[in-house]
C-alpha cells in the first residue's frame, strides 16, 4: 500500500486470489492486474452459479465460507503486509471488499544501531487474534477462540538507532487488556512486554506502538517490561 494524506491505499497485485461462494459451491478466482484498487478476477479453480441470489467472497483465498480462519502465523513484509483479510457480500459478481481487521504496528529502534536483530514478534491477549471467526454487523472479524498470533521474519531484521523499523501485525478489532508481546532476536533470546492498560485496535486502522530495545534487554528474558500509555499512538481515521 502507499501513504497518501495519512491514509493507506490497498492495491491488488498479480497472483492475488479470492474465494467466492454461491451458497452451495466455492470457486477460486485469480487476477493478473497489479497495483490497482480495482481488478478483474478470472476463475482458476472450481465453479459457481452465475445466477445465485448472493455471493460471499474472501481474500486471501485460504479463507472460505467453509474455512473462516485467520492464520496464526504471518510473514513479515518490509513496509507492507503480506495480505489484509477482507470479505465481500453481493448479489452479483461485482464485489466490494471490506477489511475484516486492523493492524498493530510495532515501530522498533535499538539503542545502538546493529545491536539487535528481530526474528519474530508474538502477540497474545485476553481475547483471540487468530483462528475461527465470525463477522459482525460492523464487518469486523470476531475470533471465537483465544489463540494469539506471531509475525515471523524470513531473515532477521536489523534495528537502527536513528530510524524505526515497522512490523505490521494484523489483528481483529477490539480492546486487548492486557496485550502481551514476546520479541525474539536472531539468537533466540526473547524480551517479554505487557501493556499496563488496554490497547485499542479498530477495523481498517493502525495502532502504533513505539519501542526502543537494547541488546541487554534480551539477555534478561524473565523481566516483564510494561508498555506505557505514552508509547501508544492512536491514529486518526
Amino acid at each position: 500500500y502507499t501513504n497518501s494524506d495519512g491514509y493507506y491505499s490497498l492495491n491488488w497485485i498479480s497472483g492475488d486470489a479470492i474465494s467466492i461462494s454461491d451458497g452451495a459451491s466455492t470457486a477460486m478466482y485469480t487476477t493478473d492486474d497489479s497495483y490497482t484498487s480495482t481488478a478483474e478476477f478470472i476463475c482458476s479453480e472450481g465453479m459457481i452459479s452465475n445466477t445465485a441470489t448472493q455471493y460471499i467472497a474472501f481474500y486471501p483465498s485460504t479463507i472460505t465460507t467453509a474455512n473462516m480462519v485467520l492464520p496464526a502465523t504471518q510473514n513479515f513484509v518490509d513496509k507492507n503486509i503480506e495480505n489484509f483479510p477482507m470479505r465481500a457480500v453481493a448479489t452479483s459478481k461485482e464485489l466490494a471488499f471490506k477489511n475484516l481487521c486492523g493492524i498493530i504496528r510495532f515501530c522498533l529502534k535499538s539503542e545502538e544501531s546493529g545491536q539487535v536483530e528481530v526474528s519474530s514478534i508474538s502477540l497474545s491477549a485476553d481475547k483471540g487474534m487468530s483462528g475461527a471467526f465470525t463477522v459482525g454487523d460492523d464487518n469486523a472479524a470476531v475470533v471465537t477462540g483465544t489463540d494469539g498470533v506471531v509475525l515471523t521474519c524470513a531473515e532477521a531484521e536489523q534495528l537502527y538507532a536513528t530510524s524505526t523499523t515497522d512490523f505490521n501485525i494484523i489483528v481483529p478489532h477490539g480492546e486487548y487488556n492486557p496485550l502481551k508481546v514476546k520479541i525474539c532476536d536472531a539468537e533466540g533470546n526473547e524480551v517479554n512486554l505487557v501493556s499496563e492498560g488496554a490497547i485499542s485496535v479498530k477495523r481498517s486502522e493502525i495502532t502504533r506502538i513505539t519501542l526502543t530495545l537494547a541488546k541487554s534487554t534480551f539477555e534478561t528474558s524473565l523481566e516483564t517490561i510494561p508498555i506505557t500509555d505514552s508509547d501508544v499512538d492512536f491514529t486518526e481515521r
